[in-house]
């Protein structure tokens, strides 16, 4: 099994797809980019709140 991203790189990567997803156009997203977008902000939000209480 590969050796897990440190908190801060795990973060850049999360925070990187989701800005690349927010930068297409409205009218073009599709559901499922939609689904994917939400879920890693979940992600972002789940590592932030994991890192806060000392669980990383």
């Amino acid at each position: 099994m590969e050796k897990p991203l440190p908190y801060l790189e795990q973060q850049h990567c999360i925070l990187h797809g989701i800005t690349r997803i927010a930068l297409i156009d409205p009218q073009e997203l599709t559901p499922e980019l939609l689904l994917i977008q939400t879920n890693m902000a979940m992600a972002f939000c789940l590592n932030s709140w994991m890192f806060n209480r000392g669980v990383k």
